[in-house]
Order: structure tokens, then sequence, then C-alpha cells
């Protein structure tokens, strides 16, 4: 639980920092580098952040309306921790849901979701019904 509250807060900060950076266009390189000589947390928040970031904000908005996809963070987690973003997001819906609902809410390319639902169904932590399209999946008790 520690640990994920603190992946939370660390993902909180970045997008606090992108989000000031977008609202300083007209901040220099120079400027950006003094940051960095002083040290301490804003520098290490601010080493993090990626050209990509600055250039486009990594929130999607998805078709369902749902809560925005943070596509920085799905390309971030790996293997059982996306796995765990995942199962999370099945647990709380109100029932069987398509894969877009998931893709909306998890972000990350569909070839990674496709191959996440894939072990959690082979694990028997989630139930499949359907195909194609048409595929539901939810969370099994």
């Amino acid at each position: 639980m520690e640990t994920s509250f603190e992946s939370c807060l660390q993902i909180a900060r970045r997008r606090g920092v992108v989000a000031a950076l977008h609202r300083l266009p007209n901040t220099t390189l120079a400027e950006l580098s003094a940051l960095f000589e002083r040290g301490g947390n804003r520098a290490a928040l601010l080493g993090a952040v990626t050209v990509r970031e600055l250039i486009a904000p990594p929130v999607l908005t998805p078709a369902d309306r749902g809560p925005p996809i943070d596509d920085v963070r799905a390309e971030r987690c790996t293997g059982e921790e996306f796995d765990s973003l995942v199962h999370e997001v099945l647990n709380q819906a109100a029932g069987p849901v398509g894969a877009a609902y998931l893709r909306a809410r998890v972000g990350g390319p569909r070839w990674k979701l496709q191959a996440t639902l894939g072990r959690l169904v082979d694990a028997g932590k989630v139930a499949r019904r359907g195909v194609t399209r048409g595929t539901c999946y939810w969370a099994v008790s």
C-alpha cells in the first residue's frame, strides 16, 4: 500500500511540474538549468520530465468520457504492476466491461492491455465472455 501511495504521489508531483512548465512557455533552458544547479527535490522532479511530456501533455481524454488516460504512466508500468492496475479497475467496475472501457481507464497500447487480460484470465483472476469487439471482462471474486 505504501509503495502504491508513494508511486501516486510521484506521478502527481510530475504532472504538477509538467503543468507548471506548460504555463511558462517562455522559460528558457538556461532558467531550467539554474533549477538543476540548485539541487533538491525540485531539481530531481524536473530532471525526470521528458521532452515528450513538454511537447504534448501526456493526458488524453477518453472517448467514453471516463477519467483521463495517463499514457506515460501506462508506458512505465510493466508486467505485474500493469496487471494489478487493470485488475483494480475491473474490481471497481459495476459489472462486465469491454476493452474500450479498460483502455479509457488505464491507457497504454492496445497490445499491452490484451496481453495483461490474457495473463489475468489464465491466472483465474478475470473471466471473459464473447469474441472480438463484443468481449466482456470482469473480476472473479
